[in-house]
C-alpha cells in the first residue's frame, strides 16, 4: 500500500540504527505526540490529547522521568522492542 503514498513511510525498525545504535525515545515521542518543531498539520500523524493525557506514567527521557500518557509509553516500548 505504501506505493500510493507521496512520501514513503519510515522503516520504524531502523530508528536505533539511524541514531548511532541508540533508540531515540525523546525524538520518537515528540514526533508521535506532536513535534513542537513542525506543525502537526504538515504530517499525516495527528497530535494526541484529550482523555489520554489523564492517564500518565513516568518515562525516562534524556535522563529525566517525564509524565507520559500510558498509551504512548506503551507505543515507545513497542517501537524500541522491534529495533533491528
Amino acid at each position: 500500500m505504501s506505493e500510493g503514498l507521496s512520501v514513503p513511510p519510515t522503516d520504524l525498525t531502523t530508528l536505533s540504527r539511524a541514531n548511532g545504535g541508540t533508540f531515540p525515545a525523546t525524538r520518537a515521542l515528540a514526533y508521535i505526540w506532536g513535534d513542537p518543531k513542525q506543525s502537526h498539520l504538515a504530517r499525516v500523524m495527528p497530535q494526541f490529547a484529550g482523555a489520554m493525557a489523564d492517564d500518565l506514567v513516568p518515562v525516562k527521557l534524556d535522563g529525566v522521568y517525564t509524565p507520559t500518557p500510558r498509551a504512548l509509553a506503551g507505543l515507545l516500548t513497542y517501537l524500541e522492542s522491534i529495533q533491528r
